[in-house]
């Protein structure tokens, strides 16, 4: 009996026990942003991880949030995302093509095929089907296929639309139970991604974007890569933009042994070849935009980011870091 007394006394401290949930930063999110977004202040945020807050952070990065039972939490669990402004999320629905209805999305300014993949976590080669796309260059308020909804004759995509609940204070983070695998956060609706699971194809994994050393591997010489020949084609005929600046790297698994270099840019279309020079050692690759460089601190002054595997091969300092010059179609 004194035993079971003791127990019933130890129960509220086990209950206000602190817990940890986990986010990864996305582009263009700080400490200050992800604070507000778990009400907590930006500096307790970077104390609580171990990091200098004036650094900044870098995309793709961890952090680890304290959860009490504090106004940081929510207590009621769901089981999808609602967005704060009634930005629809699909439920994933497997079914095929041919029983089931298409769910649309609108091509923002700018936006490539890469961008939408991630947003959706579809394949570029699903979305380029489903659309009888020959080319990764999207045109402005066009509407693709982006996946497929309910069974026809039952409820279509727009039934099953999960409608977001009014706000009454600012925007709170709403997480499932902490015994539960996977926590959905509530954030702005650009950042919603639908569950609609599918494989993602090797080139897109490059997160996270950041500096890199160049690799001790040495990747193989293809002659400026296999996307030279599609370079030819496109500035056949054509007036050439050119640049010259400093570029970075990301850490990429192409490249190394099948010749496909890839690179991030704020000028060329997605899906544009672009030369590169290294203007100390003369040498040069052919690599494919995949999208924009991500507006964060490490990227200032850099006017492109592009694989390790083709850094490898111009020769790039230790640091990853070079004086190129740009060519590429206008």
């Amino acid at each position: 009996m004194k035993k079971l007394f003791c127990l019933l006394l130890l129960l509220p401290l086990f209950a206000v026990a602190q817990k940890v949930i986990t986010h990864t930063v996305g582009p263009k999110e700080s400490l200050t942003s992800i604070g507000r977004l778990y009400n907590i202040n930006g500096r307790e945020l970077a104390n609580y991880n171990k990091i200098d807050y004036d650094k900044g952070l870098t995309l793709g990065q961890v952090l680890k949030i304290p959860v009490t039972n504090g106004t940081n939490t929510v207590p009621t669990p769901v089981k999808e995302v609602a967005p704060v402004k009634a930005t629809p999320v699909v439920k994933p629905v497997a079914v095929t093509k041919e029983n089931s209805a298409p769910f649309y999305h609108t091509v923002e300014k700018k936006q490539t095929l890469y961008a939408i993949s991630k947003l959706y976590n579809v394949a570029i080669p699903d979305i380029k089907k489903w659309n009888n796309l020959t080319e990764d260059a999207l045109s402005e308020g066009a509407k693709i296929i982006v996946g497929y909804g309910a069974k026809k004759g039952e409820a279509t995509a727009e039934q099953n639309v999960v409608k977001a609940p009014p706000v009454v204070v600012k925007e709170t983070p709403v997480i499932k139970k902490p015994e539960e695998k996977e926590i959905a956060v509530v954030t702005k609706p650009a950042e919603v991604k639908p569950v609609i699971k599918e494989e993602v194809p090797k080139p897109v994994k490059t997160a996270p974007i950041a500096t890199a050393p160049v690799s001790n591997v040495k990747a193989a010489d293809f002659k400026g890569g296999v996307f030279k020949t599609v370079f030819e084609e496109q500035t056949k005929g054509k007036s050439l933009a050119s640049e010259t600046g400093t570029a970075g790297i990301f850490k990429s698994t192409s490249g190394w042994e099948d010749g496909k270099y890839y690179c991030l840019h704020n000028a060329a279309n997605a899906g544009t070849i672009i030369k590169i020079t290294n203007n100390s050692t003369g040498k040069t690759v052919y690599a494919k935009v995949l999208d924009l460089i991500p507006d964060i601190k490490q990227n200032s002054g850099l006017i492109i980011r592009l694989s390790n595997a083709a850094a490898d091969i111009l020769g790039a300092a230790a640091d990853g870091k070079m004086d190129c010059t740009l060519n590429y179609s206008k």
